[in-house]
């Protein structure tokens, strides 16, 4: 594969771009498909080989080398006849060695337990057996109780936070950020959440200028029992339905959520008081409680010029508000010292992509150069028009790694615009180059079990 930095691909034209990310593909499937038996099963039912020319065919050949985001990592659940993977742990290992290009020894396999306590201590125990791999065993959010798990060694997760870090850099001006604020724990699982902390520390900010706020970790088990939709089998489900989840519901709305705004508002008020340029990163939710605890002191926040609020994931559970509601509040409460209302940038992103797509000024979401991406139609064929409506699909040979193909197609509809030197006119306003998702255009099919980020902690 062509040796390109990330940040390269921002000053290669979009003709020149395409010809590489086709032949980085190509390299990408070749290294995959002999050593991933999950990829290759699914591709050679398909009629593909281990050998690709996209010179002629691209738009008939790369639609069949997707797999959906909705199902690949979670089809341990299928595989092991229960979403419980800590309670048969040597099926769950089989499950992974097929996921992965890489091999997963036996004699490694044979030292794990026959059950653990629970999806935490199991996700643990296989990080520990290869900590020489660098592995991080990462899940989306989990809002439906039923978790994507997959991995990154040690090489695909610094590429992945290189990825963030640069999308976070040149979209959002978080190079220019002082202090970073994370309404989230600080141990999490969680993809998107554990990637924008990574990204973060890349700016060598000391650590008293990087804070979580969340008092609590938000490991799967966690996250599964608050949301109320899954439960254990036979008395420790009784356990976690009459006790655990009403408990987790009370701990939430009387502690947890009062103790996190005290302590992100005490940041807020020492970032308003030095002059520094802050970002707050947090669930839509969370930055609505900021708000209306700021009307309820009657205070009005005045942060240094440069300073932002991000968000990522939607609106993930059941909540009296709309957007448009939350945004008013936070305009209501925040501003910049200048007087200019606070920028307001959301995220999008998923557990299965390396990558994130950052919504400029204008509400558009940007795509990295680095990823190739198209709408699907209904037949799920590509479309290649400059602006086109569809089933998101994208392939990032660069960013994913070698442990799994990083091509997806995900169960968001999107309007992807492309512009080019011929259609100039679809340029977004902000003056970014490039492919983005036009504002407005996302409906999240799979809201509330795959549009995974920082939203359910």
């Amino acid at each position: 594969m062509n040796n390109f930095q990330l940040a390269d691909f921002w000053s290669i034209p979009p003709n020149r771009r395409e010809a590489i990310l086709l032949d980085a593909i190509a390299e990408a499937h070749a290294w995959h498909y002999p050593r991933n038996r999950a990829y290759r099963d699914t591709l050679s039912a398909r009629g593909l080989g281990a050998s690709l020319d996209l010179t002629q065919g691209a738009a008939h050949t790369l639609p069949r080398l997707l797999r959906p985001t909705a199902q690949t990592f979670k089809s341990y659940i299928d595989r092991l006849d229960t979403p419980f993977a800590q309670d048969c742990p040597h099926a769950f290992l089989e499950w992974l060695a097929d996921q992965l290009s890489i091999e997963l020894d036996a004699e490694r396999q044979s030292r794990f337990q026959l059950r653990y306590r629970s999806l935490e201590a199991l996700l643990s125990a296989v990080e520990q057996a290869w900590a020489d791999q660098g592995f991080e065993l990462l899940t989306s959010s989990g809002t439906s109780g039923r978790a994507s798990i997959l991995v990154r060694d040690r090489a695909a997760t610094q590429r992945t936070v290189d990825s963030f870090y640069l999308s976070f850099c040149r979209y959002l001006g978080l190079a220019a950020v002082q202090r970073a604020i994370f309404v989230m724990p600080r141990q999490s699982r969680i993809a998107m959440a554990r990637m924008a902390g990574f990204s973060v520390e890349r700016l060598n900010l000391p650590d008293d200028q990087i804070h979580f706020t969340i008092p609590f970790p938000a490991d799967p088990d966690r996250v599964r029992v608050r949301t109320g939709r899954l439960f254990r089998p036979g008395w420790a489900g009784v356990v976690e339905r009459r006790w655990m989840y009403p408990f987790m519901g009370w701990m939430q709305d009387h502690y947890v959520t009062p103790r996190t705004v005290r302590a992100t508002l005490e940041l807020l008020f020492q970032a308003e008081a030095t002059g520094e340029r802050v970002m707050l990163f947090a669930g839509w939710v969370q930055l609505h409680a900021i708000a209306q605890a700021l009307q309820g002191q009657g205070r009005r926040l005045r942060l240094t010029p440069g300073s932002l609020l991000g968000t990522g994931g939607g609106l993930k559970e059941i909540y009296p508000f709309t957007l448009d509601q939350i945004r008013a509040d936070l305009s209501a409460a925040v501003e910049l010292a200048d007087g200019a209302p606070v920028p307001i940038r959301d995220v999008y992103g998923m557990a299965e992509a390396n990558w994130a797509a950052m919504q400029c000024g204008q509400g558009h979401y940007h795509l990295p150069p680095w990823v190739y991406a198209r709408a699907l139609d209904e037949d799920d064929n590509l479309q290649e028009d400059a602006d086109a409506t569809g089933l998101l699909a994208f392939f990032d040979p660069y960013g994913g790694g070698d442990l799994f193909p990083a091509f997806f197609k995900t169960a968001d509809q999107v309007r992807l615009i492309r512009p080019n030197e011929t259609n100039v006119d679809l340029r977004c306003p902000c003056g970014e180059p490039g492919d983005y998702l036009a504002q407005g255009s996302l409906q999240r099919v799979d809201l509330m079990d795959e549009a995974g980020c920082a939203a359910q902690v």
